[in-house]
This record gives structure tokens, sequence and C-alpha cells, in this order.
């Protein structure tokens, strides 16, 4: 079995602009002219001017304006290292997963895209479904349980299957119904969202066979498990010492 190093880079869920950019810039403005009307009445109270106050509150409102843009920032995607602690990956697995994750990301970057044309509220339940079984994906691609998979594995193919045709397809099919849910009369909005039950009710069969992937995979590391406190039983119990090899590099 051959030794594959690598990282992915997997991207965390994307936050609106609203909780970006309006957020922060409300809250700065909020604050800034609170500071400036408390400060300006009491320095006209007092006999002052009202550039101390303004400049005050200038400072306030950018102050807690950017610490707010800086907390929720969009963060940069994390590497996520294929290889940990010498574990061997077989040959054209490093490739495999690769293909998917950059697949998933793509398919995320349309779900923005979607969203940005679709505003219907009917449709934002199956997008946000679509975009948690592409998280989901990205999460098993970084499990150590599949690393170990040939590239051909049932899972392995069944992941870059979701991500490179399933999900998209029912995205895309979600988008084509999203028009006729304000067409005039009752009968193609009724059949658009029958239609967006079938797409989710699609999704969710999708999430189902993610489930039967996570088991296998815990299901393969419990075996594991079993099999290295079988032979600590085994070894301890005929008094042979337990010889622990260096891990591979």
């Amino acid at each position: 079995m051959a030794q594959r190093t690598g990282t992915l880079r997997v991207r965390p869920r994307r936050r609106g602009r609203w909780l970006t950019i309006g957020v922060p810039v409300t809250a700065g403005l909020v604050l800034g002219i609170g500071s400036f009307l408390t400060l300006g009445v009491a320095s006209l109270i007092g006999g002052g001017t009202l550039l101390a106050p303004l400049l005050a509150g200038l400072g306030v409102g950018v102050l807690v304006g950017g610490a707010l843009g800086l907390a929720l920032r969009n963060r940069r995607a994390a590497p996520v290292r294929l290889q940990d602690s010498g574990l061997a990956m077989p040959e054209g697995t490093l490739p495999a997963l690769e293909g998917i994750v950059r697949t998933t990301r793509r398919r995320r970057r349309d779900l923005q895209r979607v969203r940005r044309h679709v505003r219907d509220r009917t449709v934002r339940p199956v997008l946000r479904r679509a975009e948690t079984l592409l998280l989901r994906i990205d999460a098993l691609v970084a499990s150590p349980a599949l690393r170990t998979r040939r590239p051909w594995d049932d899972d392995v193919l069944l992941l870059e299957g979701m991500a490179e045709r399933y999900v998209p397809d029912l995205v895309r099919a979600a988008e084509d119904n999203a028009g006729f849910l304000t067409a005039p009369g009752d009968g193609p909005r009724q059949t658009a969202l029958a239609n967006l039950r079938s797409i989710d009710a699609q999704l969710d069969a999708l999430a189902m066979r993610l489930d039967e992937v996570e088991g296998r995979l815990v299901s393969g590391v419990t075996r594991e498990l079993d099999v290295h406190a079988e032979f600590l039983r085994v070894r301890l119990a005929q008094g042979e010492p337990v010889r622990v090899s260096p891990p591979l590099r």
C-alpha cells in the first residue's frame, strides 16, 4: 500500500452580506450616533463645542463596526490534512478525494448564485438541505477511515456521484421550479410545489445514504478496535511483551 500525503481545503459555510456587512455597519452607526448625542448634550450643557463629541462618536462607530466586521468575516478555507501520524493511503485515493472536494466547492458556489436569484421562501429549505449534504460530504472526505479506501470503493464512488451529479441535478431542478411559484394561476404553482416536495424527499434519501456511509466507517473503526483489543488480551494472557512499532513516516 503506497504512502500518499496531501492537504485539502474544506470551505466553511459562508455568511451572507447582511451579516458580514450589514450588521457591523448598523451597529457602528447606532453606537456612534448614540455616543455623539450623549457626549454632545453633556458638552453643550457644560458650555463646550460639538467637535470633541463628534470625533468620539466617529471613533466609537469605527471601532465597533470594524471589530464586528472582523469577527463576522467569511474566513478562508481551513486546510484538512489527508495523512496524519503516518496513515497509509492507497495509490489513487488522494486524487479522488481532492476531486470530490473541488467539486463540492464548485457546487457551493453554484448554490450561492441560486440563492441570489431565488427569493421564494419555499425554495430556501431545499437549498439549505442541499448545502448540508455537500458539507457532510466534505466531512466524510476528511475522515481518516475513508482515506484508507481504494478510489473505486463503493463509498468513495457514492460521495463522488453525489457531489458531481445527484445534488447538482436536484438543485437545478429546484431552481427551475422556483420560476413557476410566481406564475399566474394556481395550477403551475401547485405543480411546482409538488415538484419541490419531491426534490426535498430525494435530498432526504441522499442524506440517508450518507448516514449509511457514516455507519460503515464507524463500524470499520469499531472492528479495528475489537481486533486490537483481542490481540492485547491474547498477548497479555500469554505473558508476552507487547511491542509497539513506531509509526510509519
